[in-house]
């Protein structure tokens, strides 16, 4: 799988790995559901190379775990990996750790981790009124035989940032 690592200067937009580097200073605000034992890899470190995957482009569990593995040793230092000190190497997660993780993340701490970075961001385009648009949106493979689909409300301005998301009740 090429990986948008390999060349950032074909990317017009921030490279994957640069912003997801800046990301890893909010993550703090995300509480870690794993317990204190077996802990190998830093839960910024987890989230951001999930994040840089998707900025390059990956759109499931699987597409993340494998641009994960496949990424560079100097891409995996950059995204907070450890390097093993008897080989040098940058080992990276099983794919299994990794959506163990994903599963258990408190996805309201991580929404307020990444909205708080892509606020620091952006900077305030004009003093004035802006637009706000409000719209509801049914998580797609949320609906199960027994509940209905999950439904969030998103707030958002016109230069497409998002101001706030949160998940609603029927």
């Amino acid at each position: 799988m090429p990986t948008a690592l390999d060349e950032p200067a074909r990317a017009s937009a921030p490279a994957p790995a640069t912003d997801a580097v800046r990301l890893s200073g909010f993550l703090d605000l995300i509480p870690d559901p794993r317990g204190v034992r077996g802990r190998r890899y830093r839960l910024p470190a987890l989230v951001v190379a999930a994040a840089a995957s998707v900025l390059a482009g990956a759109r499931s569990l699987t597409a993340i775990t494998e641009w994960i593995t496949d990424a560079p040793a100097w891409a995996c230092r950059a995204l907070g990996f450890p390097v093993d000190p008897l080989t040098g190497t940058v080992p990276v997660p099983h794919p299994h750790t990794l959506r163990r993780l994903l599963v258990q993340l408190d996805g309201d701490a991580l929404d307020r981790a990444i909205g708080a970075f892509l606020t620091a961001r952006t900077t305030p385009t004009s003093a004035g009124l802006r637009t706000i648009s409000v719209d509801d949106k049914a998580l797609r493979g949320s609906r199960t035989a027994t509940t209905t689909h999950v439904a969030f409300l998103a707030a958002m301005d016109h230069t497409g940032r998002v101001l706030a998301q949160r998940q609603v009740t029927d």
